[in-house]
């Protein structure tokens, strides 16, 4: 190779984006991450703890775009399609519901996976502004959620 082509070259070379070979866990899309079924271990509604009697049982199921959860009952409770904005930190959650018999309504939350197999979503109710902390306090309409993935 002359002289002049392998110096024309050698930029590329050192500026070319490393790709690595098998790609980490960490660089998975948070739509692949919640992809499943999740058992809700805490939550507070509106600044009130919702006891772990009245959680117990009550999962919630990611699917593509649509996030269902059942009660112990496994009856439904709430269905809703979602979008994630993950530019936004933290991630941007916007659902709206798509219960029969009732209108759509839209929430807008964030939403942050933790380590291991949890994350946490805290949501407005219908009509209220987007949570910018992760909390439900007194008197607000917010809602916050632990879940676990259920093994």
């Amino acid at each position: 190779m002359p002289r002049y082509a392998m110096l024309a070259v050698l930029p590329c070379l050192l500026f070319a984006p490393v790709v690595p070979v098998q790609a980490d866990e960490h660089t998975d899309s948070m739509l692949k991450q919640l992809a499943g079924v999740w058992e809700v271990e805490e939550g507070v509604n509106q600044g009130e703890e919702i006891t772990e009697e009245e959680l117990e049982g009550t999962i919630m199921k990611f699917e593509k775009n649509m996030i269902v959860t059942y009660d112990r009952e496994q009856r439904e409770v709430y269905r809703a399609m979602f979008t994630l904005d993950e530019t936004k930190k933290p991630v941007h959650i916007d659902m709206t519901t798509e219960m029969k018999g009732m209108p759509p309504m839209k929430s807008f939350g964030i939403i942050k996976m933790e380590e291991g197999d949890e994350f946490e979503i805290c949501y407005a109710l219908p009509g209220a502004d987007r949570p910018k902390k992760f909390e439900s306090p007194k008197g607000s309409k917010v809602m916050l959620f632990e879940a676990e993935r259920e093994d």
